[in-house]
């Protein structure tokens, strides 16, 4: 499949598994949050363009609460993506700990 959905399947794959492993869902890693906007995929399915990347809450970690089971993952997760949005957990739980990263990973130059 395409680059960005093989790379949220892993980071998808790797927070559930950290979940599966805790017993508690506070015990995850305080993680940032990366909002894409409008990605666009040519013929192959690699991502060619993108409309904004957007730091959510200032690129601080975000309270551990019921949004890594709904936005990353449930019915919200897959409206937000069927939008052509994506919601990229950051570091330590992916690579990028911002969108510059994230961005540079996906589109350089």
């Amino acid at each position: 499949m395409t680059r960005v959905l093989l790379v949220l399947a892993t980071a998808a794959v790797m927070v559930g598994a950290l979940a599966a492993a805790a017993p508690a869902q506070q015990e995850l890693p305080r993680h940032p949050h990366m909002f894409v906007l409008g990605v666009e995929f040519d013929e192959t399915g690699e991502p060619v363009a993108f409309r904004r990347c957007v730091d959510l809450a200032a690129n601080q970690a975000l309270p551990l609460n019921a949004h890594h089971a709904n936005l990353h993952f449930g019915r919200a997760g897959e409206a937000v993506f069927q939008g052509g949005n994506v919601v990229v957990p950051g570091a330590p739980l992916t690579e990028w700990r911002n969108c510059e990263e994230l961005i540079a990973a996906f589109f350089p130059g």
